[in-house]
């Protein structure tokens, strides 16, 4: 039986909500694949705490040495400072995990995101009020799929590996995180930026909305009896 859902944030819950059209200009003149930014932006500035916007600024620029690109600090604006009153949730999740709530499942957030206003993010989604573990990257100092990060939240749960499912949009860090730690998995299909570079990744399950969840929980615990 599943005991245990632990899901992903962005574009999983909730969507990006960046402007991409700097996004893809700044790709363009880098020279580099979205995918490819994502996992050197996650590396740069999600795995430690910031005091403030400076230090973050800092490091990424440091990171990508990029020390003048007009691109670079337009996508910083976006990430960090206009795109925070566009977060809400996707139509369908807080009914979804009231009901998860209800029927006894334990619910986890596992999070590659920055320590920069993320307690107003909490504060705006009411994320304590569903979630029984919050998991974020720049609190545990590593970066789905690093196992470090499923070991964490795993931890805070009485509950073996073959009695959680990790719900998520990324086939490397969502998909492949979770069969590396023997979860059960499955991939939300929004926008999946990663799925033509991870072809060896197959998900256990697809849905399309979140409250298809229901669905597949009910063959996962039909299997177990």
């Amino acid at each position: 039986m599943i005991k245990l859902v632990i899901f992903d944030l962005w574009r999983t819950l909730i969507p990006a909500t960046i402007d991409f059209t700097h996004l893809f200009s700044l790709l363009k003149e880098m020279k580099i694949e979205i995918h490819e930014f994502v996992v050197e932006y996650e590396d740069a500035v999600q795995k430690k705490k910031y005091n403030n916007f400076e230090e973050l600024r800092k490091d990424f620029f440091e990171y990508f040495k990029q020390y003048d690109n007009d691109l670079l600090e337009q996508e910083l604006y976006e990430i960090y400072h206009n795109r925070f009153d566009k977060i809400y949730y996707y139509s369908e999740v807080e009914s979804t995990l009231k009901k998860l709530k209800k029927e006894g499942y334990k619910l986890a957030l596992m999070s590659n995101t920055e320590s920069l206003r993320q307690k107003d993010l909490e504060e705006k989604l009411k994320l304590k009020e569903y979630f029984d573990f919050l998991g974020y990257s720049f609190e545990i100092g590593a970066i789905k799929p690093d196992s470090k990060t499923f070991q964490t939240v795993l931890s805070h749960f009485d509950v073996n590996p073959n009695e959680v499912i990790m719900v998520g949009d990324s086939y490397r860090s969502d998909v492949g995180g979770a069969q590396g730690m023997g979860f059960h998995n499955c991939l939300i299909e929004h926008d999946n930026i990663d799925k033509k570079y991870h072809p060896s990744i197959k998900p256990e399950f697809k849905i399309t909305k979140l409250d298809e969840i229901f669905r597949v929980l009910g063959v996962l615990n039909e299997k177990s009896k």
